[in-house]
């Protein structure tokens, strides 16, 4: 079953706000690097200590240092930890040993990487768990993620897939013709008149029963 999640980048007071009005909808929580650096990792120790049994993503992007970076989100609360797909093999492997430890997982983040489907092939190898078709956010204007995902879909039946950059309710129903294991959806939730209605919506359209 394909999973639903919210990308937190505001700040920690609004985070929770809209926390407690779309919890029932979400599968995972991430938090998201612009609240991390602007909250550090006191953002997780908070959203872990109000939402005890909700999965939290930590989008940390690591590029170096893999096992000690992991492991401090780990401490503070995460459930996944993303690594960036242009890290060094060394690296990867140090977050999936952190990961293994803490009994986490890993999300490998495949923005502008030049051959997804090689990296993912050898993340596998390594123990990853999630590949993120990732379209970064200075150009999802322009860019969709779906064509990259379809394509990566049809030659990589078997991944874990996630995606995420700009998906909204006009997009999502491409997205999930395509079976990611995971959706993720910030600013369509989170600078919504109202999230829970459009929580709500995504979550049963992704769920087959809207």
């Amino acid at each position: 079953m394909t999973k639903l999640q919210l990308a937190l980048d505001g700040t920690l007071a609004d985070s929770l706000r809209i926390l407690e009005q779309i919890r029932r909808y979400i599968d995972i929580a991430e938090i998201g690097t612009p609240l991390i650096l602007r909250e550090g990792v006191r953002a997780l120790h908070v959203v872990r200590e109000r939402f005890p049994d909700l999965p939290l993503l930590a989008d940390f992007k690591i590029m170096d240092a893999g096992k000690e970076e992991a492991a401090i989100a780990f401490e503070a609360g995460a459930s996944i930890v993303t690594v960036m797909g242009f890290a060094q093999d060394a690296t990867l492997s140090g977050v999936v040993t952190a990961a293994a430890h803490y009994g986490g997982e890993v999300m490998v983040d495949l923005m502008q990487y030049p051959d997804p489907a090689k990296r993912i092939h050898e993340c596998m190898a390594m123990g990853c768990d999630y590949y993120c078709v990732h379209t970064a956010h200075d150009v999802r204007r322009r860019d969709s993620p779906v064509e990259m995902l379809r394509s990566l879909r049809f030659a990589m039946p078997d991944a874990a897939l996630a995606v995420a950059g700009g998906i909204n309710l006009n997009s999502i129903d491409a997205v999930v013709s395509v079976h990611p294991a995971v959706i993720v959806v910030g600013s369509a939730i989170t600078r919504a008149d109202d999230p829970a209605a459009i929580a709500r919506t995504l979550s049963d359209r992704i769920k087959g029963d809207a």
